[in-house]
């Protein structure tokens, strides 16, 4: 959990600073458009099978190679360290998710979709700190008069046959690590709009 806090304070710092640079290829039904569905799941999630999106490490070198930067160096660096803390937390949170699922990667999702897995789980930040889009929260101004703004993340269920996404949450974009908070916020709501707990 120590590594979760540290990559937040470290993000919450850091805002839109990072430089780009590209995980794996992320799936193509992120990009792709379907109809947006607002503070509802799917009605046939209890009868379809769900994936749990894992984050991929990325590949770094023990140290840092002169010629890369300092700040895209330690953004991996802490991206590696988060997505273990994270993926941890993903294997004990789904224990608690009442119907079919798989955990797997985003370069998995087009296989399991050919297998019958209908829905994944996903938010609209989960690639920001690799791609160079985190904003988190970032201060403005000073003493008194600092302010703070807060990005925004949706979380949804996207259906991978027609890219319709079920947005039933949000939170902010500093938390893109915490799976517990997340898988919970989906079991919430499931148990809500199913009737349904585990």
């Amino acid at each position: 959990m120590k590594h979760f806090f540290a990559l937040t304070l470290f993000l919450a710092g850091l805002g839109s600073a990072v430089p780009a640079f590209s995980q794996q290829q992320a799936d193509e039904t992120s990009a792709k458009k379907g109809q947006d569905f607002k503070k509802k799941l799917p009605d046939d999630l209890p009868q379809s099978k769900l994936l749990f999106i894992k984050h991929t490490l990325m590949p770094l070198p023990a140290e840092r190679p002169k010629d890369m930067p300092r700040l895209y160096y330690g953004s991996r660096k802490r991206h590696n360290e988060s997505a273990v803390e994270a993926n941890n937390q993903l294997r004990d949170a789904v224990k608690d998710y009442p119907y079919a699922y798989r955990i797997t990667t985003q370069d998995s999702v087009e296989y399991y979709r050919a297998q019958g897995y209908k829905y994944k789980l996903f938010h609209t930040s989960f690639n920001a700190v690799l791609n160079g889009t985190f904003q988190g929260t970032r201060g403005h101004g000073m003493g008194n008069n600092r302010t703070y703004t807060t990005t925004t993340t949706w979380l949804y269920v996207q259906d991978l046959n027609n890219h319709d996404r079920y947005i039933f949450d949000d939170f902010s974009e500093t938390f893109i690590y915490y799976y517990k908070g997340q898988v919970g916020m989906l079991n919430k709501k499931v148990s809500k709009q199913f009737g349904v707990k585990k």
